[in-house]
């Protein structure tokens, strides 16, 4: 059996991982490791299990918009409130919960609002799938208490207010009775055990919630199978304390994706971790060789690999007349004024190639900027941008743009793209016939879909998934031989088509079976 800690932590109170209302929600990629390895050993049929240390009274529905409802999991506040790992799911509507006599409710665009006699009671918070979040009583126009709901059907926590501000937080069972209490003031944290179930804590208070979090999940990690259960841990500094936790002869993996876990040589917790466990992933060869810096003797532990596995879904853009570029923008570092000219003056020369800048998750303030200076890069060169140009002068008075099919219309040669969803990139990979990444290191959800997809990929950076002049083309000057590259696939289609052959037999080592073959490699070695 695989067990999974993720790190899916709050951002202000670290235990403490609630739903953003749906106003607030952004649509946005999740690329985390652990959702998207958990999704490989599940296809695989391999046995897995999530373990939870935070408080996520809305997790259910958090797991079925990742594809994951289906996965097994241990949850530590479960444990404390006592909830079954069979409850049922039995959605709360507004009926349900309590009300005064003459209460009415009003729908507005972002909550429902609550009536007594004139007077607003409570204001309703709802999920992106319509499930009540939270429900704030007032009275006055003063907060009293804020009631958390299970999407399970009850209600999980209550944060109690005074002066205006959060002072207590009870976590209740399915039954309504709390079991503990968490302070939420300024000067202390401390948490209280109630009396009724003070047999299942080994203290009747303790400073902080993560003290509570730490006893019990040493004690769910405690019964894990020697030499048959593995543990993989996804690394963060709320997580590392539980390589410590695990009995002798469980195999350990830490897992690091992006910037989540700071590499430090004064964190002592760090080095343990490190050599405590038995495999080390990264996502990336520039985290890889940090690591290797703070602990030089463990070379043989640490591995790059990426959590994406391959699918064969290769697209149909060899239909198309012209060739789409998909080009992959890193907000945080974008490509030179020169690059970026550089590409619209090999557009400039090639009137079949259109390009789609990519970038993902960004703000509409750097979408807005990088179209802003791509449109004046493509005024110089005449190039249209999104919409139908049509040369006004050439049309009659009477006739409209559809009845003048002699006269040129050009379609858009470029355009700007901010993907929300990893389905919005397939379906554009779908057309795509060519993928240029010109970061330091490229986006390794890109190239792994790219290999998916039979698409040649254009780097700066060398990797393992791609090699040059096979199934793509590594840059050594960039802008003297960016255009060179790009002709090198689109110009010429047998390169082009060895370069899908090439990117077929690619998919086979990456696909999760083999993914997972390599975990347990490394493992036994």
């Amino acid at each position: 059996m695989y067990y999974f800690i993720p790190a899916w932590y709050g951002s202000e109170r670290i235990w403490h991982n609630t739903t953003t209302p749906w106003y607030w929600s952004k649509d946005m990629i999740e690329f985390d490791e652990t959702i998207h390895q958990i999704r490989v050993f599940h296809e695989a049929g391999v046995d897995r299990k999530l373990v939870l240390p935070h408080y996520c009274p809305q997790l259910r529905y958090y797991l079925h918009r990742q594809d994951l409802l289906e996965t097994d999991y241990l949850s530590t506040f479960d444990h404390i409130q006592g909830v079954s790992p069979h409850q049922e799911m039995v959605p709360i509507q507004i009926e349900d919960l309590e009300w005064p006599a003459h209460t009415s409710f009003t729908y507005t665009p972002f909550q429902i609002v609550a009536f007594c006699r004139g007077q607003e009671i409570a204001s309703i918070d709802l999920g992106i799938d319509g499930n009540i979040l939270s429900v704030r009583r007032g009275k006055d126009q003063e907060t009293v208490y804020v009631q958390y709901l299970d999407d399970r059907g009850f209600i999980s926590s209550v944060i109690y207010y005074k002066e205006g501000s959060p002072f207590f937080q009870d976590y209740l069972t399915p039954e309504g009775e709390w079991v503990l209490r968490e302070l939420l003031t300024d000067a202390s944290h401390m948490v209280f055990v109630n009396e009724a179930f003070q047999k299942q804590f080994k203290r009747e208070t303790y400073p902080d919630m993560g003290e509570v979090v730490a006893e019990k999940m040493k004690a769910s990690l405690g019964d894990l199978v020697p030499d048959q259960d593995r543990l993989v841990i996804a690394a963060h500094p709320a997580n590392l304390p539980f390589v410590q936790q695990v009995g002798l002869g469980v195999s350990k993996v830490l897992s690091f994706y992006g910037q989540r876990q700071p590499l430090s040589q004064e964190d002592s917790s760090l080095h343990f971790s490190l050599k405590e466990v038995d495999l080390v992933l990264t996502d990336s060869e520039k985290t890889k060789q940090a690591l290797l810096g703070l602990a030089p003797s463990l070379a043989s532990k640490v591995h790059r690999l990426t959590s994406f596995d391959s699918r064969l879904r290769l697209g149909s853009s060899q239909e198309r007349k012209e060739s789409k570029i998909f080009f992959y923008l890193d907000e945080k570092n974008l490509p030179s004024q020169s690059v970026l000219q550089k590409v619209f003056e090999i557009l400039g020369k090639n009137p079949l190639f259109e390009v789609v800048f990519a970038i993902y998750n960004a703000s509409d303030e750097a979408v807005a900027t990088l179209d802003h200076q791509l449109e004046a890069l493509a005024r110089e060169r005449g190039i249209a941008s999104i919409g139908v140009q049509v040369d006004s002068q050439e049309l009659g008075e009477n006739h409209l743009l559809e009845d003048a099919p002699l006269f040129e219309k050009k379609q858009d040669r470029y355009q700007v793209r901010n993907f929300f969803n990893e389905n919005d990139i397939i379906k554009e990979l779908e057309q795509t016939r060519l993928i240029v990444d010109i970061s330091e290191e490229p986006n390794l959800y890109t190239q792994i879909a790219g290999i998916s997809a039979g698409i040649p990929q254009i780097n700066r950076t060398q990797t393992e998934y791609v090699d040059h002049l096979r199934n793509g083309y590594v840059l050594e000057e960039m802008e003297e031989e960016l255009g060179k590259a790009m002709d090198y696939f689109l110009r010429d289609l047998k390169p082009w088509n060895e370069s899908l052959i090439y990117s077929v037999e690619k998919i086979q080592e990456y696909t999760g079976q083999r993914l997972i073959a390599k975990w347990e490699g490394w493992m036994k070695n």
